[in-house]
Order: C-alpha cells, then sequence, then structure tokens
C-alpha cells in the first residue's frame, strides 16, 4: 500500500477508534431521581419521573462525551392520578414525550459547571443553559443539577382553574443521576 492511501486509511480509523473508547454509563434506578417542582396557588406539589431513557457516554479519561435522555409525560407522578391525568390533557393529550439532548458541557477540574443542549416538547424544541456537578469516586459518576423551565417557551398555556387558582408556569426541575461505566455488548 502507497504512502497516500495508507494514511487515508489510518484517518478513517481514528473516529472509529475514539467512538469505540465510549463507555455508556448505567444508572442505579434507586440513587437517581428526576423531580418537577411546581407551584400553584393552593396546590404546589412535586413529580417524580418514574421511567426514563438516559443515556450517557464518557471516554476513557473519564469526561462525558455526549448525553440524551427521553421520557414520557406519562411517566411522570405527582401523587394524584386525576392531576397526572389532566396534565396529559393540558399536553395535547395522547402519548405526549420529552427529550433532552446535550449540546455542550464545560466543567471545572472539581466538576462544577454548565450545560447547554436541546429540551423538546409539546412539539417544541428550546435551548436550554443550567449548572451540573459532575463528580466520580470509585469508578461511580455521579450527575446533579437543576433548572427552571417556563412552560410557555414551549407554546403552553398557564393553567388557571376559576378564574383565582393558577399554575406557576415556572417549574423548577432537579436531578441526580448515578451511574457507572459499562462495555456496550458487541453486535
Amino acid at each position: 500500500m502507497n504512502a497516500p492511501r495508507f494514511l487515508a486509511a489510518l484517518m478513517l480509523l481514528v473516529p472509529l477508534a475514539a467512538f469505540a473508547a465510549e463507555r455508556p454509563l448505567k444508572f442505579d434506578k434507586g440513587r437517581t431521581f428526576i423531580d418537577v417542582d411546581v407551584k400553584a396557588t393552593v396546590d404546589s406539589f412535586t413529580g417524580r419521573l418514574e421511567a426514563y431513557d438516559a443515556k450517557v457516554n464518557v471516554d476513557d479519561a473519564g469526561k462525558i462525551k455526549n448525553a440524551a435522555f427521553a421520557f414520557r409525560f406519562a411517566d411522570l407522578k405527582t401523587g394524584k392520578a386525576e392531576r397526572d391525568a389532566k396534565m396529559l390533557e393540558w399536553l395535547g393529550g395522547g402519548d405526549p414525550v420529552g427529550r433532552f439532548e446535550m449540546g455542550t458541557l464545560a466543567l471545572t477540574p472539581d466538576g462544577q459547571g454548565q450545560v447547554s443542549g436541546r429540551l423538546t416538547f409539546h412539539g417544541v424544541g428550546e435551548r436550554i443553559e443550567f449548572p451540573v456537578n459532575v463528580t466520580q469516586a470509585d469508578g461511580v459518576y455521579t450527575i446533579t443539577g437543576e433548572t427552571t423551565i417556563d412552560y410557555r417557551h414551549w407554546q403552553l398555556k398557564v393553567i388557571r382553574i376559576a378564574l383565582m387558582l393558577k399554575v406557576d408556569p415556572e417549574v423548577r426541575i432537579r436531578f441526580k443521576l448515578v451511574g457507572t461505566p459499562v462495555e456496550e455488548p458487541r453486535k
């Protein structure tokens, strides 16, 4: 093989080697949570996301390379089945889903940082940015953060009941993800 062909072949293999070095985190559901705090005139509450699909990959140096998070709103439980059903109706009915895809993650050496990405639900995608903390001890990653979003940015109307009661359009999302890197099964 001549030198130019060898270099071209080598350049094609470099991205494959970099991709192969990434490992997904497997999350410990018992130590992981995603909560949504909602303020209302009378009945403030917290919803807990009971099921989701989180994909976070780390490289051999231990750095998070990419992340995506998908969920069904039917899996967001507030403790009251009637309220959960009304939330789904407010979102347009059916089986509404949401998705967050990480764009950038900037961390200081102590794990404090900022993440930005795109949050999509109700058919609308919006860029969000929020602080995070990423720690690693004994091979276990702990990723924590919180942000407040205004659901009107996703073209949802403020919920009002009997003209006097209202659900605040700003909701706080808090999370803690605890996981360890695993080797992906070969296909």
